[in-house]
């Protein structure tokens, strides 16, 4: 059952299950029955899902890399001033 908790943990880090059955284009009730187990998780969802973390994890690098003060080129100039980095 490892597999089902990692397809659990998948939708919930996908957004949920409205959001991840509209990203993976099934039925929310199908994607329902997989997290209960009632359905198998086949190779085809397991692809699909996979697919969509690996598109959500770069979407979320790229807004990562536009936020993160760690980037002197993020900050403002009065949050450069404050980390001693005038811009």
């Amino acid at each position: 059952m490892v597999q089902l908790a990692l397809f659990t943990q998948a939708v919930e880090a996908l957004g949920g299950q409205r959001v991840t059955a509209r990203t993976l284009g099934v039925d929310e009730r199908d994607l329902r029955a997989r997290l209960s187990g009632e359905e198998d998780l086949d190779t085809g969802i397991l692809r699909d899902i996979a697919k969509a973390l690996i598109d959500h994890a770069d979407r979320c690098r790229k807004i990562e890399r536009k936020l993160s003060p760690a980037f002197s080129e993020n900050l403002t100039a009065i949050q450069a001033e404050r980390f001693g980095n005038p811009g």
